[in-house]
Parts: structure tokens; C-alpha cells; sequence
């Protein structure tokens, strides 16, 4: 009980230093590599080394990077995909249904889903992850289903998570039945999230 307790207390204590205008990046992360060496190939390929030329490709990539910006939301992801959001790789790697032990760990609801969830951080710098700052679980209708810490999950999901370095961990909630929820990882202090559909037939028990 005391180290859910303490890793509340540190949900609520995490500080992410980022700016409330900005837009979250997002996007999938493709299972088949190379196809972003690709496109930088192709664009340098076309700088001749004038001047000219040169003030062509930065405007190329301006405009490339108003477009990712303007990607701030990714929809229907499934159990076992990747997004890339802002530089950390976070896949949703197992749901499962739990009924409970019948002793401490009783749903108030129907039952608890526990997420199986790895972030990868390929930034150069640290990062800070907090459940209660950046995940939420919904029904159909919109309705946040609660985080319980009270049920013994593996791993944990807060903290920092260094430099090409991977973070793994359990998060349980508890749940009323619905046909499918929706699990949202998104940045409090910018814009965007990534949305996975989770079927209740995709759950494991």
C-alpha cells in the first residue's frame, strides 16, 4: 500500500517543463524501417549547394514540419501498436480482464482492466511519465474510468525514464462493462493524444 501511495505522491509532484501553446508530435511508428531515411535521401538529393538551393530545402522543410504539427491526434490504434509521441515510443502491449482476488482487490464497478504498456524514450534528454497526468481509460459514451493503485500490478508507469532507455509497467482500472474502451496518452500541457480502441473481445483474462 505504501508504494502506491508514493507513487501518487510523485504523479502529483511531476513537473513537465513544456509550453501550454504547443502541439504534442504524434505519430505511428512504422514496423518497416527506412522509409524516413528514404525521404531524407531524396531531399538531399536536391541540394546543390548554392545558396539558392539551400533556401529552397529549408523552406521544404518548414513547410514538412507545419504538416506533422498540424498531426496532433491519432485514432484507433490497436493493442500491440507504437506511437511516437514527442520522441517517446509508448506501445500498448496487453489488456487483460481482472475480477479480483474476493478479498482487497474488489471492483467498485464490473471489473478491472489492467494495461500492459512499455515507454521508450528516444529523445536526448530525460522524461517524466505520470499515470494520472497522461492516461485516461473511457467507455463508448466518454465516461473516464477510474485508476485503482490498490490492485498489485507489475512494474510502474511513473517516474523518469532516461535516454534511450524503456520503461515498463502495469496500470489497473476499474471498469464498468462497455463493448470497447478507448486508452489516451496525451501531454496536460500541450495539445494532442494518441487514442488506442481496445474491443472487449482483445481482452485476455
Amino acid at each position: 500500500m505504501m508504494k502506491k501511495v508514493r507513487w501518487i505522491l510523485i504523479s502529483l509532484g511531476v513537473v513537465l517543463v513544456l509550453s501550454a501553446c504547443e502541439e504534442s508530435s504524434i505519430e505511428p511508428v512504422n514496423q518497416e524501417d527506412g522509409q524516413e531515411e528514404s525521404a531524407e535521401a531524396a531531399e538531399n538529393s536536391n541540394n546543390n549547394g548554392d545558396d539558392e538551393t539551400q533556401e529552397s530545402n529549408e523552406e521544404v522543410e518548414e513547410e514538412i514540419q507545419s504538416n506533422e504539427e498540424e498531426v496532433v491526434e491519432e485514432k484507433d490504434l490497436g493493442i500491440g501498436k507504437t506511437v511516437d509521441f514527442n520522441g517517446l515510443h509508448v506501445t500498448v502491449k496487453e489488456a487483460r480482464k481482472y475480477e479480483g482476488d474476493g478479498d482487497w482487490e474488489v471492483p467498485e464497478n464490473d471489473f478491472f482492466i489492467i494495461l500492459d504498456v512499455s515507454i521508450e524514450n528516444k529523445t536526448d534528454e530525460e522524461a517524466n511519465v505520470s499515470t494520472m497526468l497522461q492516461m485516461d481509460l473511457v467507455d463508448p459514451d466518454g465516461y473516464a474510468q477510474g485508476i485503482d493503485f490498490m490492485v498489485d500490478t507489475r512494474g510502474s508507469l511513473d517516474g523518469e525514464v532516461g535516454s534511450d532507455r524503456t520503461m515498463a509497467g502495469e496500470i489497473a482500472f476499474d471498469v464498468e462493462e462497455a463493448d470497447f474502451y478507448e486508452f489516451i496518452f496525451e501531454d496536460p500541457f500541450m495539445s494532442g493524444q494518441a487514442i488506442w480502441k481496445l474491443e472487449a473481445s482483445d481482452l485476455t483474462e
